[in-house]
């Protein structure tokens, strides 16, 4: 995951082993809070769009994403996910996000993935952060 792994507290239910998609969801948030790049390529498509609500903004492609998730990285001390909810293409994600800095940031993700099999790209994300 990168050099702050040991000290990275996770907290996730245990209810997010019992589907697929659940995983490939946790690894993917994982790897955009971390900072890895070869994770994020290839859990999306070329062209997704990240909306980030809250800063009326869109990061447009893979490598537009790939340049904001390196420039905005945050030094993350902490994540605990509330839920992970699956449903055909789509998926959800929320929990906290706890920072170095004290800061503690609720957050929650929407997905949408190109199709329903295990393989598809997530092709959209909207997030909402406060």
């Amino acid at each position: 995951m990168g050099e702050n792994d040991d000290k990275l507290n996770l907290v996730i239910p245990k209810d997010c082993n019992n589907a697929p998609r659940k995983q490939i969801v946790l690894d993917f948030i994982l790897a955009v809070l971390m900072g890895q790049t070869a994770s994020i390529q290839s859990y999306t498509s070329d062209s997704i769009q990240w909306h980030q609500i809250n800063q009326n903004k869109v990061v447009n492609g893979q490598d537009e994403l790939i340049k904001w998730v390196l420039n905005e990285k945050k030094h993350v001390i902490g994540l605990e996910i509330y839920q992970v909810i699956t449903h055909g293409k789509l998926a959800s994600v929320n929990g906290a996000i706890t920072l170095s800095k004290g800061d503690y940031i609720e957050f929650c993700y929407v997905l949408t993935f190109s199709n329903a099999a295990k393989s598809a790209k997530i092709i959209d994300v909207k997030s909402y952060e406060i």
